[in-house]
């Protein structure tokens, strides 16, 4: 345990990257639009767990009238890198029984419970991530693309394979 000194990077991040030149990146760092924030809040599942806030998606929508200033309020100034998630930035970890009688910890599965706020921002992030990314990432690169398995890059090394 310990920490290292005098640490160096010795490669190139840009020969390892290769980001199309008609990638329009700027997309990712345009501000957040009322629009976007509307669709995270209508996308956003009603019937999860509350985090340590103690709300989720359904309590969102259903005091929407009474949130929308201060959820916009919050999105706007995280964009403008005003607010300090810290407070609000933590989540508990709950483990949930697989089956009803749980006796070993391979009976149980983990999960994060997240402020609610924190899965909003997330979730707004990452929907704009995902107009982009099969523009910066390799196209057989699965883990990072909705609806692809490993199945579809198993098909393609047998096609470069044969």
């Amino acid at each position: 345990m310990g920490f290292s000194n005098n640490v160096s990077i010795d490669f190139d991040i840009g020969s390892l990257v290769y980001i199309n030149d008609d990638a329009q990146l700027d997309s990712l760092a345009s501000p957040f639009s009322v629009a976007e924030i509307d669709n995270i809040i209508k996308i956003m599942p009603t019937d999860k767990a509350p985090g340590p806030d103690g709300f989720n998606g359904m309590f969102i929508r259903k005091c929407w009238p009474i949130l929308w200033d201060d959820i916009y309020k919050l999105f706007f100034d995280f964009f403008d890198n005003k607010v300090n998630l810290d407070p609000i930035n933590g989540s508990h970890i709950v483990l949930v029984p697989k089956h009803s009688n749980p006796v070993l910890a391979s009976d149980y599965r983990p999960t994060s419970l997240m402020n609610c706020c924190v899965k909003m921002i997330t979730k707004l992030l990452a929907e704009k991530l995902q107009k982009v990314i099969l523009k910066i990432i390799h196209k057989y690169q699965y883990g990072f693309i909705k609806h692809r398995t490993i199945q579809d890059c198993l098909a393609w090394s047998f096609e470069y394979i044969h």
